[in-house]
């Protein structure tokens, strides 16, 4: 196990993020991005969505909206695209061995939330498509005054399970989820579905979640050698 790990207190909560990480949901979020932008005179690429990753709606709005105006106010054209995500939902898969590790985490006792930059319509849908109870709640962008890669969504996951932020481990696939996480103190691990992201921010950067030492993170040894 790295050294990442000294200093922290065993871990009693994971953190997820869900599109790309829990859900293999990105591919869809870009398909009714594109086409609603395509609507609305934005001839907006797969390679220009690709490089989008991680931006939260509302900067990603601004950007478009600088470049060429358009019509639809931001509510509009989130709503939309939203819209288009939920006609499709029940062909999103969750990410191989995602939610078999939230299972194992809940084995553990681990307290499990989501934390998303997607707006609250997307959250609660994608919550009610994995149908998995170990999620105490989903907090989305719609529930907090700045997104990642702010920590304030990760920090107010924390106080509303009622964790030090130090005791939480967070999942994440992008190098923006992974700074929010960082910057509030949390253990960071990157899952990225991309080689090509570079993770400055992630305590560890993983091909499969399951293969770091959870004993040592939970403080298993610590507790057995004190029974």
């Amino acid at each position: 196990m790295s050294g990442s790990i000294v200093g922290r207190p065993p871990l009693q909560a994971i953190l997820w993020d869900i599109d790309g990480t829990l859900l293999d949901s990105e591919p869809w979020h870009q398909r009714a991005t594109i086409a609603v932008c395509r609507l609305h005179g934005h001839a907006l690429s797969d390679t220009d969505y690709a490089a989008t990753l991680g931006v939260a709606f509302p900067e990603l709005y601004a950007r478009l909206h600088a470049a060429r105006p358009m019509a639809l106010t931001f509510r509009e054209w989130a709503d939309a695209i939203t819209d288009l995500y939920l006609e499709r939902i029940a062909e999103v898969e969750a990410r191989a061995g995602a939610l078999a590790l939230v299972d194992a985490f809940a084995e553990r006792g681990l307290l499990q939330a989501c934390v998303s930059n997607s707006g609250r319509r997307v959250v609660e849908a994608n919550l009610r498509h994995m149908g998995s109870p170990h999620f105490l709640f989903g907090l989305s962008r719609d529930d907090v005054g700045k997104g990642k890669p702010d920590p304030e969504p990760y920090l107010t996951a924390a106080a509303r399970l009622g964790v030090p932020p130090a005791a939480c481990a967070v999942i994440e696939d992008s190098p923006t989820g992974a700074r929010a996480a960082r910057a509030a103190g949390m253990l960071t691990i990157a899952w990225p579905q991309h080689a090509d992201l570079l993770f400055e921010a992630a305590d560890h950067v993983v091909e499969d979640p399951a293969a770091l030492d959870w004993d040592s993170l939970c403080g298993l040894a610590e507790r057995m050698a004190a029974d």
